[in-house]
């Protein structure tokens, strides 16, 4: 039992949240990431909106669903990443190694010129994660 969650720990702290790699990437450039770097996420493609374009992947076990939105050009301005709460803490704790301990579940960083906010939204049955570009600087 003890080698199960030592796993478990490990293969959290080994799926980084990477968001932050998809801003200003193309469609194309961002399904070849999720194909290679997220085999575990699978593409709904059944997905239709007439007001936001975006892609969908989501877990087998439905513990994480990604919404990654495009602009007009079809390049990510902004990632939304919802998972079950029973990977609460352990999220937290990588977004703190990640980005420095959060400030009220705030955080950020840069990319070229543009600075990006990463908030965390706590819910009953799950949290979302929220990468958007900060437009008031």
């Amino acid at each position: 039992m003890k080698r199960f969650q030592l796993s478990l720990i490990l293969l959290v702290f080994l799926i980084p949240v990477k968001a932050q790699e998809f801003y200003g990437m193309t469609e194309k450039s961002i399904r070849a990431v999720m194909t290679k770097d997220f085999p575990g996420l699978l593409p709904d493609n059944m997905v239709r909106n007439d007001l936001y374009k975006y892609l969908k992947y989501y877990s087998k076990d439905d513990n994480e669903t990604w919404l990654i939105f495009l602009d007009q050009r079809g390049r990510c301005n902004g990632v939304r990443i919802t998972y079950s709460n029973n990977l609460y803490d352990a999220k937290i704790r990588e977004l703190n190694v990640k980005y420095g301990n959060n400030k009220d579940g705030v955080w950020s960083y840069r990319i070229g010129v543009n600075m990006i906010t990463v908030k965390v939204n706590r819910d009953t049955w799950f949290f979302t994660v929220t990468h958007e570009r900060n437009y008031h600087m």
